[in-house]
């Protein structure tokens, strides 16, 4: 026989922001890990019209099995969220736990909520004890994170004092090769602080770009370190493939010869096929050799799983529910969960009423609403015979992800990890990369006018150069065909630059070598999808792409850069091109290309006698896919 739920409430003012308070107690993972909660086996989801719940379970004192239905979490971003948990026998029926954050002058009031409803009398001994103790855990957790701390620590959570212990021996042996490495040495020391005392759960899955922030470092000098700690074995890495949903890993592969081209999402309901651009990401573990750290789960729906997503809320059939939502200018998408129809979200400089969304079996009315910024609320009709699990979601990606395609395309990584090609007859799409074709402007002629041995070494030489130009705008060799290389970038701005960089200091190269007569550079530059492919043991790519892009550079006349338009549509790419010639556009007919074609050529102004300063543009991106920002600059 059930009884009435009990409530038992903590409240305390902390010196933080609602949106610091909220990345504390969002990670529930980390939460429940630290404050010593067991580690949770989830199931499957299971999906009916009047139910959605993963069935988990737990250990009681790592021997008395509990399982319960688990509910998804419902929470809006910086103010709130609240997870139930409906037990199957034992003395309790349920369990909703949860927190709300105020602001406050003194900076946020932290208001932590436990309702426990119980099932047998006998629950009524223990639900004082458990209640509190549920409450004064979480609080206590808060008080230890704006507590003082040694001022080199670098993570804001609060940490379990339980972890895996550490093999000093292989760390240091490890340490010791890694520093021979050409990496930034100032990384050594917080990474060795970081693999010794962060957690099990720290040392896990480990994101480059979210610890460079952490430790106030240049991202991609933390991934070239992450990369050559791997090389001497004090990491190991896992390619873990996205579901474009949710957004967590749906599985994990030690190769990228193991992945497979298409993939399922059951809490999503969908299927999707694997994406260099998005899905594939590449995370870092500690070298079970230095440390054997183990790896459980604590909390599987806590809204740090699913940063992107503003809101979430559970509709029962024929609800309505006004959620009350914070909401900067962006678009943001509203989606069901399992049906995955969307409505659109724009912002708009007029305020607005209060949003109503009705979703019904053909899915969300209206379809596009626009909102003024600001505090909106949306009122959600769920208006079918089903529970709904809508989700309020930004729809710009993790900006701490490396990708499959962000790190194939580093020189470093082709040469570190020549192994890490797809299994061969396998095929991964990859939705945008840039891409670079050049040759030497009659090189036969070369090879008659100074006989073979010359102008091999001549040409082996301007490789070496090529490849330097390339790998300082962040691109790869993919590989050389006679005289010409192909070169792929993440970016179509680090192509372009890369493709001016050659050509300002070809003249350069040239007299260094006392290169006469001297080599002059052919140079097409093209950006769109393609198909990543095993060719001989090399990650390499074919597609339309590749094709024009090597048609491309055949319309070069050397010493000129040819682009396309779909490139010069890039803002990224019209930023590089300010203080240089206007490119001039020209139509021409492209091999295997049944319509004519306008290319555009850009012609730089010829370099000065003597002269060996040549004007440059150093590009930085910023992570989340944002424009670069560019300085203008003359090396001297």
């Amino acid at each position: 026989m059930s009884g009435k739920p009990w409530r038992f409430i903590a409240e305390k003012v902390l010196p933080l922001s609602p949106a610091q308070v909220w990345e504390l107690l969002s990670n529930t993972e980390h939460l429940n890990r630290t404050i010593g909660l067991p580690s949770v086996v989830y199931e499957a989801p299971v999906v009916t019209d009047d139910d959605f719940y993963r069935h988990a379970s737990i250990k009681l004192l790592g021997l008395i099995p509990v399982r319960w239905k688990e509910y998804p979490f419902r929470w809006v971003r910086h103010e709130c969220y609240s997870v139930l948990r409906v037990f199957e026998g034992g003395l309790l029926e349920r369990v909703v736990g949860g927190i709300e954050l105020q602001e406050n002058p003194a900076g946020t009031v932290v208001r932590v909520l436990t309702q426990i409803t119980p099932r047998h009398v006998l629950a009524h001994l223990i639900l004082p004890l458990l209640g509190r103790k549920a409450v004064r855990d979480v609080m206590r957790y808060c008080e230890a994170a704006v507590a003082p701390r040694r001022s080199d620590s670098a993570n804001p959570y609060p940490r379990s004092r339980t972890r895996s212990p550490v093999s000093y021996t292989h760390l240091q042996v490890r340490l010791q090769q890694l520093a021979q490495m050409p990496i930034q040495p100032d990384l050594m020391a917080p990474l060795q602080r970081h693999l010794q005392e962060g957690t099990d759960e720290e040392v896990l899955r480990m994101q480059p770009y979210a610890l460079a922030e952490t430790w106030h470092s240049a991202p991609r000098e933390v991934l070239r370190l992450f990369l050559y700690a791997t090389k001497v074995g004090l990491l190991t890495l896992k390619w873990e493939m996205m579901c474009p949903n949710c957004r967590v890993p749906k599985a994990e592969y030690d190769t990228l010869g193991s992945l497979e081209t298409r993939y399922h999402c059951d809490l999503c309901g969908v299927d999707f096929e694997a994406d260099f651009e998005r899905y594939v990401e590449l995370r870092f573990s500690v070298h079970p050799a230095v440390r054997q750290a183990t790896d459980v789960t604590y909390c599987i729906g806590g809204p740090r799983h699913a940063p992107h997503i503003v809101a979430q809320q559970y509709l029962e059939p024929g609800e309505t529910q006004a959620v009350a939502v914070r909401l900067g200018a962006e678009v943001l998408r509203l989606r069901a969960l399992r049906s995955n129809q969307t409505a659109r979200l724009a912002p708009t400089a007029v305020s607005t009423d209060p949003l109503d969304l009705g979703y019904d079996d053909a899915g969300w009315t209206p379809a596009h609403l626009a909102y003024g910024p600001g505090h909106v609320v949306l009122r959600l009709h769920n208006r079918t015979s089903r529970v709904l699990v809508a989700v309020l979601e930004r729809l710009e990606w993790d900006p701490y992800a490396t990708t499959a395609l962000q790190v194939t395309t580093m020189q470093e990584f082709r040469d570190l990890f020549a192994a890490e090609v797809l299994a061969p007859g396998q095929e991964i799409g990859v939705q945008s990369l840039a891409i670079l074709f050049s040759d030497l402007k009659d090189s036969t002629a070369l090879y008659e006018c100074i006989g073979d041995a010359r102008a091999y070494g001549w040409v082996q030489r301007h490789f070496t150069f090529l490849i330097e130009c390339i790998t300082l705008h962040q691109g790869a060799l993919v590989k050389t065909i006679g005289d010409a290389v192909m070169a792929v970038f993440p970016y179509p701005e680090a192509a372009v630059q890369a493709a001016l960089d050659i050509q300002q200091k070809i003249g350069a190269f040239n007299r260094e070598h006392h290169i006469d007569p001297p080599l002059v550079i052919k140079l097409g530059v093209h950006q769109g999808p393609m198909i990543a492919i095993n060719a001989n043991n090399r990650l390499d790519y074919f597609g339309r792409t590749v094709n024009i892009a090597a048609r491309v550079q055949g319309e070069s006349v050397g010493g000129d850069v040819v682009l396309t338009a779909d490139l010069l549509r890039h803002m990224a790419v019209q930023q590089v091109l300010k203080g240089f010639p206007t490119p001039r556009p020209f139509t021409t007919v492209l091999k295997g290309i049944t319509d004519p074609v306008t290319l555009y050529r850009l012609t730089l102004p010829a370099e000065p006698a003597g002269c060996d300063e040549t004007p440059a543009v150093s590009v930085s991106r910023r992570r989340g896919g944002e424009d670069p920002t560019y300085t203008t600059h003359k090396e001297t």
